[in-house]
């Protein structure tokens, strides 16, 4: 299981994300914690210290753009890798996000096995899925 034992924090103010979030990570072998608010997320930060965070940028209680400074200071020692995953494609909101400390960006509607490459990516893993397995250039048979 490739994520046997990471704990991923997602927060996300939409329950059917959440709920899809929860069983594609966990049946990958994560402890999944989700929050539908930034409040509640930032708590849930504190306490599961989490390896990787996927955060929505559209939150009931406060923009997800303003909290990302927050979490990225939760665990400086170990960088928290910040995911984005939203609605949101304008230009501006990608670099403010990536400027306020970003890692990765993924807009919605997305592909799983996209973001499992990214959080792969994010947490140094291999990504084992074949479909997500590309050919450099020059080594195509």
């Amino acid at each position: 299981m490739p994520l046997l034992n990471k704990h991923i924090v997602a927060i996300d103010d939409t329950h059917s994300i959440l709920t899809f979030l929860r069983i594609s990570l966990e049946a990958l072998g994560a402890k999944f914690h989700g929050a539908a608010t930034a409040a509640g997320g930032l708590a849930l930060c504190e306490t599961e210290h989490p390896d990787l965070v996927i955060l929505d940028l559209g939150l009931p209680d406060q923009e997800g753009l303003n909290i990302l400074s927050r979490l990225k200071r939760i665990d400086k020692e170990r960088n928290l890798p910040v995911v984005v995953l939203t609605v949101r494609k304008e230009q501006e909101t990608v670099k403010a996000a990536m400027d306020l400390g970003a890692d990765a960006y993924v807009t919605k509607p997305f592909i799983m096995d996209d973001l499992i490459e990214v959080i792969h990516n994010q947490l140094g893993l291999p990504a084992d899925n074949p479909r997500l397995k590309l050919v450099k250039p020059g080594n195509a048979a």
